[in-house]
């Protein structure tokens, strides 16, 4: 098995969430101390960290050939930017809206 890890050191959903409902405050956000790949390694895995665009291609093969020839599963950690996307359910935060009228007091 090969696994790609997008990884941009942060909950970014999560943060991103509360940077938008909680006036850019967050808390817990921030994921500065570990390495999948190194996570991947110390369990008897490969790992393998992509810190440049170009290399890419290259771990993956690498992977592919670990995986198919020697039967290792292969994490490829990903390095990418701390940029807030969208969250995956921008409606996570907001009140939830209630159909039955016996919930109507429930929010």
């Amino acid at each position: 098995m090969t696994a790609v890890v997008f990884h941009n050191r942060q909950w970014g959903a999560e943060k991103k969430n509360q940077v938008d409902f909680y006036n850019r405050r967050f808390v817990a956000g921030e994921l500065d101390n570990q390495s999948f790949a190194e996570i991947a390694k110390a369990m008897g895995a490969e790992g393998i960290v992509v810190n440049r665009l170009e290399d890419v291609g290259p771990a993956l093969k690498r992977a592919i050939d670990l995986q198919m020839n020697q039967g290792k599963t292969t994490i490829i950690e990903i390095m990418c930017t701390r940029e807030l996307g969208d969250p995956f359910r921008r409606d996570a935060l907001a009140k939830p809206v209630r159909m039955l009228d016996k919930y109507k007091d429930y929010v």
